[in-house]
């Protein structure tokens, strides 16, 4: 038994060192576009105001010709949509407290709903409706 074990030790030890010979060089990805992943879980019998504010807000970014998440809404499980952002900087897009794309959206968002003040009571009312929400950072490296 102890001869068994120490074959195992050695043939571990034989090929790490092995391994340890092959030179490890940086590399990045290659074709990879990245993606802000946002799900969210709306309050119970929110999810019909839900959808009508975000026809607005998909209405703002159509004016602006700024570009809006894909949205789907879930069948199963903890959330009830979830919203992809395609960041065409890659994760640099995420260091923007407020983007160019986010003032041009605004901008239209304000015109739309008449002010300002009717514009922050409508972005407060759709945040009373989450629940909870949780956001992810993706990659797809293309073929």
């Amino acid at each position: 038994m102890k001869k068994l074990c120490l074959l195992i030790v050695l043939g571990l030890l034989i090929a790490s060192s092995a391994m340890a010979q092959d030179e490890v060089k940086p590399s990045k990805f290659e074709n990879v576009e990245w993606y802000q992943v946002v799900l969210i879980d709306f309050k119970q019998g929110t999810v019909g105001k839900v959808q009508d504010i975000i026809k607005q807000y998909e209405a703002a970014g159509k004016e602006a010709g700024t570009p809006g998440p894909e949205l789907y809404w879930m069948s199963t499980g903890e959330y009830d949509a979830m919203a992809i952002w395609k960041l065409d900087n890659g994760p640099a897009d995420m260091e923007w407290k407020v983007s160019p794309n986010d003032v041009k959206w605004w901008d239209a968002f304000v015109k739309q709903q008449g002010s300002e003040e009717a514009a922050q009571k409508l972005q407060q009312e759709f945040a009373s409706y989450v629940n909870k929400s949780t956001s992810y950072l993706s990659r797809k490296v293309k073929d």
